[in-house]
């Protein structure tokens, strides 16, 4: 893993969130044209993290970030704005067109839509399965993959249902970046729709062993850098946290997880992540 990564110090919001003085997004440059945001976790507890992919043709930036607290704004067009004319700048163009998507249509991933619609150049993408699938060219959703152009950037969209309906997976030959959203991730891995869930572990454990996959990058953190601890939800102050990344072998081992449960769905607590069927009780270990 790159060290950026896995010593990098997210902001991971306060004690006292009323004095908590990070940005609502920090930005970081995993390379000239891949960017990591991590939104604060007070502005949400959720702290969802967004990635932004540049291409010849195109940028994709996966999710649009999570409501702000009543009465506040959240800068996320303007933050995705000055990342965009940095990039241009740099290549001496005026513009580049803008995707939108999600890794999945929670609300924690998707409140900035309505303020990307209104921006020039930009398509934001439908978070229902068939619109998912009807743009990336899933036809055999939610089997089979699809590979979406970016201009001399060709990533990978997997189908992952189980958490939520449209969930998907990007896979980026260039970085070698998996980008797993709720899927998998340091945190609690809620499973709305347990078979559904299990075959998504399935493929996604089978793409893997025919790609090298580098990083896995969720969209959240909620463990602690202690194996086996989570921080309790909501929380707004995580000072220990685990670092973003996590490996290639976490993908076998969820899949491998998902089949030793079997049919009969139940909390299952890992060192790096916990499976939490929705219909289990929730708890910290």
């Amino acid at each position: 893993m790159p060290e950026s990564l896995t010593t990098l110090r997210w902001i991971h919001g306060a004690a006292d969130c009323a004095s908590c003085t990070d940005p609502a997004f920090q930005v970081h440059r995993f390379d000239q044209n891949t960017f990591i945001l991590r939104q604060s976790k007070c502005v949400d507890f959720e702290g969802p993290f967004l990635y932004l992919l540049f291409g010849s043709e195109k940028a994709l930036l996966v999710d649009s970030g999570a409501k702000p607290p009543a009465g506040q704004t959240l800068p996320v067009v303007e933050t995705i704005d000055r990342i965009v004319d940095q990039w241009l700048a740099e290549r001496h163009r005026e513009s580049i067109d803008l995707v939108v998507a999600h890794s999945h249509g929670h609300g924690d991933h998707m409140f900035g839509d309505s303020m990307f619609a209104v921006r020039p150049h930009t398509k934001v993408v439908g978070r229902g399965a068939s619109e998912v699938a009807s743009f990336f060219g899933l036809a055999k959703w939610p089997e089979g993959s699809a590979v979406y152009e970016l201009g001399h950037r060709a990533l990978t969209v997997l189908p992952l249902p189980g958490h939520e309906p449209a969930h998907i997976a990007i896979y980026d030959p260039d970085t070698r970046i998996l980008l797993t959203g709720d899927t998998l991730y340091p945190g609690l891995l809620t499973v709305a729709d347990w078979p559904a869930y299990r075959r998504s572990a399935a493929r996604l454990a089978e793409f893997a062993s025919k790609h090298e996959v580098s990083l896995v990058l969720g969209a959240h953190v909620e463990m602690k850098k202690t194996p086996r601890e989570m921080y309790p939800l909501p929380c707004t102050f995580q000072p220990e946290e685990h670092a973003l990344p996590l490996a290639a072998r976490h993908i076998q081992e969820l899949h491998e997880a998902c089949e030793a449960i079997g049919d009969q769905p139940r909390r299952d607590v890992h060192d790096e992540f916990i499976i939490q069927p929705r219909n289990q009780p929730a708890r910290t270990p």
